[in-house]
């Protein structure tokens, strides 16, 4: 065993530093801050390619490489793209906003559903649906399927389909690489988002390296039954560092004087259920701390998982919540954005943001990630997040005290 996890130690070290050398570890995106932002970075990406008037110059070849690969019926020279198209006011079966959608002059069109990490909202698909019910499209990561809730009665195959984009994405990003191998700019600003979207889909973007891993394990028996004995316990590992990241975290809540509302909000089952039942990712955990309460109006901090760890604020009026983006909240939710430029805004948060080094335990591939299993650098990790959220309630109980 010793002798395996020697080896691919090795030939990691050697491409990270032909990595270093090369340059390949540099990306745009990731530099930028805007990895996981759906509509900021990938409906207006994907957007811009798919318009045959986009900023790329190459009329309409980009979408006729999607058209043909997704096999979508759709006059591409006439077609026109438009980000968050607005449909009317949301109602149970109506209304919200699409993500990208494509219509050509003669009425055939295309929706895109986009999700990164959000999660999906009551009856979404089913509002798209009534809307155009030509091409419905749930794109996500890993191809995962839609909530039962966001799609109420529509089936999978007949009345939308699923792409993700581990594959059809990045078989189609591939594609129109190749059409402007010629134009450096395009082609690299391509690039970069391919390899943005292998680091959030578990991919490593080194297929060299993978390769050589590879040939190895499968070079012995010995190496074979290692490597399996290794992947065996893969997912027993990822959930003891997380567990053991919540601990800590509450630990150093607790000795700050943050009061939990519920001290056992995350159990060993949350954290085990994360990883062995894939619905389970789509489900909040987390710990919160009451802030304050201005007559029927409660604000909560609190600090949860989706895919990243991420924190805020959040607002209830006589215990309801899901209107903190209302606009009479609007003094509450500046008093928030203030705090931090990186906090955002929506409807279930004030404000919300990532912890300053992110941690993505779904997909469990960062260094930020692996250096929890060093008790210390977890310390520090914890220390980091617990010290960033005593500045912020701080901060905003001063503020609410002045009203």
């Amino acid at each position: 065993m010793k002798k395996l996890l020697k080896k691919v130690k090795e030939i990691s070290e050697k491409y990270e530093e032909l990595n270093k050398v090369s340059g390949n570890s540099f990306n745009v995106f990731n530099v930028i801050n805007v990895t996981s932002d759906e509509v900021r970075l990938h409906s207006k990406f994907l957007a811009e390619l798919l318009n045959p008037k986009g900023s790329h110059g190459q009329d309409d070849v980009f979408l006729q490489l999607f058209a043909k690969q997704l096999n979508i019926d759709i006059d591409t020279v006439s077609a026109t793209v438009e980000v968050e198209k607005y449909i009317g006011v949301k109602t149970k079966t109506s209304g919200g906003y699409l993500d990208i959608y494509v219509k050509d002059s003669k009425g055939k069109s295309f929706i895109i559903e986009n999700k990164i990490y959000a999660p999906d909202q009551e009856n979404q698909l089913l509002r798209y649906y009534n809307f155009d019910s030509k091409n419905l499209f749930y794109l996500n990561l890993l191809g995962d399927e839609p909530s039962g809730d966001s799609c109420g009665l529509l089936m999978i195959d007949k009345d939308f389909k699923i792409i993700s984009y581990k594959s059809d994405i990045i078989e189609w990003l591939s594609a129109c690489r190749k059409e402007a191998v010629e134009l450096p700019l395009l082609r690299e600003g391509i690039t970069h988002y391919i390899n943005l979207i292998k680091i959030l889909t578990g991919q490593s973007v080194n297929s060299k390296m993978n390769t050589e891993i590879r040939d190895y394990i499968a070079s012995s028996t010995d190496n074979l039954k290692q490597a399996s004995l290794i992947g065996e316990n893969m997912t027993a590992a990822k959930i003891k560092i997380q567990w053991l990241f919540w601990q800590s975290l509450k630990e150093k809540m607790i000795a700050n004087g943050l009061d939990l509302i519920e001290d056992n909000s995350v159990t060993w089952q949350n954290v085990s259920n994360y990883y062995t039942k894939s619905r389970n990712r789509d489900l909040y955990y987390g710990f919160w701390v009451k802030i304050g309460k201005i007559e029927d109006v409660t604000i909560h901090f609190g600090v949860e998982l989706l895919h990243n760890v991420y924190f805020g604020f959040t607002l209830e009026e006589n215990k309801k919540g899901g209107i903190s983006n209302l606009e009479k909240y609007t003094e509450y939710k500046n008093m928030v954005l203030d705090l931090n430029h990186n906090y955002k805004n929506s409807q279930y948060w004030l404000g919300w943001r990532h912890t300053s080094e992110k941690l993505n335990f779904n997909n469990f591939n960062s260094e930020a990630i692996f250096a929890l299993a060093d008790r210390k650098k977890l310390d520090q990790t914890t220390n980091k997040i617990v010290a960033d959220i005593l500045i912020d309630i701080n901060a905003l109980k001063t503020k609410l005290e002045n009203i």
